[in-house]
């Protein structure tokens, strides 16, 4: 997915505008933090606002060297799409 700054200049792309509609109609959100090849947690949230709860506790608890959880939006269909850090609401 590209990714836009807020308040950038120009039209957005069309794979922004098809994952952003993907996001906003998301059935549940999953948090992804990679430690190492085989150390992987991966949590569920029915909400955005509880995916970066959980977020955040995993990047406290797990982060180190600059690795970050991730968010990915779950639709009904099963895709995945990251949600990018500027969207939380």
């Amino acid at each position: 997915m590209a990714y836009r700054r807020p308040g950038s200049r120009g039209k957005p792309h069309a794979a922004d505008i098809h994952a952003a509609a993907e996001i906003a109609a998301a059935v549940g959100f999953a948090v992804h933090f990679r430690k190492g090849p085989q150390e992987t947690y991966t949590e569920q949230s029915a909400t955005l606002a509880g995916a970066r709860g959980i977020e955040a506790t995993m990047n406290a608890t797990h982060g180190q060297n600059g690795r970050r959880a991730v968010v990915y939006a779950i639709t009904a269909t099963g895709a995945q799409y990251p949600v990018p850090s500027v969207r939380a609401r």
